[in-house]
């Protein structure tokens, strides 16, 4: 399974950097359509441990869960950070949902 986005602030098992190296002006995919596609993953997993703003370290949340399409997992911080910031994403994941 390929990871998405699982930055390094949130000090998982798997660190894919820090959130700045994601952030971009613009992003070149349609946003809600991201968004929405990630919000209809399969939850795989959830985590009592805090999730935050890997931006400016503020919690957004108690908890947090990982979810996956069969090819990918991403948390549902992914979604809070793709709605705040431009974050960009691999290209073929990009390419996959069409976006």
């Amino acid at each position: 399974m390929k990871n998405l986005c699982f930055f390094s602030e949130m000090k998982l098992f798997q660190d894919q950097g820090p959130v700045n190296s994601f952030i971009q002006k613009e992003t070149e995919y349609n946003k809600a359509k991201v968004i929405n596609y990630l919000k209809s993953g399969k939850k795989i997993a959830s985590c009592p441990r805090k999730a935050i703003d890997c931006v400016t370290g503020t919690q957004i949340s108690d908890s947090f869960s990982l979810h996956t399409d069969g090819e990918y997992c991403w948390g549902d911080f992914l979604v809070y950070h793709l709605e705040k910031y431009n974050i960009g994403l691999p290209r073929d994941f990009l390419k996959k949902i069409n976006a």
